[in-house]
């Protein structure tokens, strides 16, 4: 059987993040072609960093601020901030409710200190231009 690979975030600084991803190459075993990398549009000091892995505990306990996310139309999210988005949509929490996926484009939607947050999100293409 198969294992499903799970989708690691993780906020890092951004004077950081070349050695952060000097790490998930050599250390982790990171194809760096598979690490996504995103500005978050009011923060001006932070990457969010995406990748796959087989072994999410290995990851979470070893990379701080790393989380499981998810990825639907554009959209990298929490199960916990989903629901917390389903909540103030609606009114309560749905299980059934629908979500309109196309407001939330390129966003992502997570929980900070037990707040919703709902930030536009831009992938960097080319990541040699994270140096200059």
């Amino acid at each position: 059987m198969k294992t499903k690979s799970i989708l690691i975030g993780t906020f890092i600084d951004k004077h950081k993040i070349l050695s952060f991803l000097e790490i998930l190459k050599n250390k982790f075993k990171q194809d760096l072609n598979k690490i996504h990398i995103y500005t978050i549009e009011t923060n001006n000091y932070e990457y969010l960093v995406t990748f796959k892995v087989y072994d999410k505990e290995l990851y979470l306990k070893n990379i701080n601020n790393s989380t499981v996310m998810h990825v639907k139309n554009g959209c990298l999210f929490s199960i916990n901030a989903l629901n917390k988005l389903i909540e103030n949509e609606c009114g309560h929490f749905d299980k059934d409710y629908v979500l309109d996926w196309d407001k939330y484009h390129n966003t992502l939607v997570i929980l900070t200190n037990g707040n919703l947050v709902v930030e536009k999100l831009v992938k960097i293409e080319d990541k040699c231009s994270i140096i200059f």
